[in-house]
């Protein structure tokens, strides 16, 4: 039976909770407009902190299920395991049975919506979730249980290099910065800019992989390990 991954435990393996619908809603943009004199309209603003890239506020996400028991004294007791592992908890991985090589992370902030009658339950579960969604493993991993043909490239995410080397990274999804693993002190050069790479790991302000195609040289000797998540609306 589908539903949904939250909080570590799905909704009909752990709760016989069976999934009616599902409504993910897309996260609205983040707009900064100041009207101006003597101009028609307002200035937008909302892209000049980012360095041109689109923000994004929360976005709804919510889901209904059916509760049915054998009676309504276990009705109850089985609501309260449903209200705990849904509320009881703050903002953790989100994962539709049919949506698996993606997670929201995800929080319940009202409470749940529960209507009853007899010994059958409907529930309304409605989340606040981060605006974008985030591969549930690494782009370079090419595991084919979540692989999705449609969007992910087939890729390698670690490289020997003796010298100079030059790699091309496939970014599937928005801007992302990657994690960067080095055995060995090395160079990095991307978009005509150079990094240091330091002996282990390397989080690089400013490197953030395109959409699509990425050209990057190496330079030094060792191991080198990128990684990052596809991340998309």
């Amino acid at each position: 039976m589908k539903g949904i991954t939250f909080n570590f435990k799905h909704s009909y393996a752990d709760f016989n909770l069976i999934l009616n619908s599902k409504k993910i809603g897309t996260p609205s943009k983040k707009k900064i407009t100041i009207p101006m004199p003597f101009m028609n309209g307002t200035y937008d603003f909302s892209t000049v902190g980012s360095n041109g890239e689109i923000t994004y506020n929360q976005r709804a996400i919510e889901v209904k299920f059916t509760l049915i028991s054998t009676s309504k004294a276990k009705l109850h007791i089985e609501l309260t395991k449903v209200a705990s592992w849904l509320q009881d908890v703050s903002q953790n991985q989100l994962i539709f049975d049919d949506i698996k090589d993606y997670y929201f992370l995800a929080e319940i902030e009202d409470s749940l919506e529960i209507n009853e009658k007899n010994n059958i339950a409907e529930i309304t579960a409605k989340f606040i979730a981060d605006p974008f969604k985030i591969g549930i493993d690494y782009a370079a991993n090419n595991i084919w249980d979540t692989f999705n043909f449609e969007e992910d490239y087939l890729q390698s995410s670690g490289y020997d290099v003796v010298g100079t080397k030059t790699i091309t990274l496939y970014n599937p999804g928005r801007l992302v910065a990657p994690i960067i693993n080095c055995s060995t002190a090395m160079t990095l050069t991307y978009n005509s800019m150079s990094y240091n790479l330091v002996i282990g790991e390397n989080k690089l302000y400013g490197l953030r992989l395109i959409n699509g195609a990425n050209s990057i040289v190496i330079n030094g000797t060792g191991n080198i390990e990128f990684l990052f998540r596809k991340v998309n609306l």
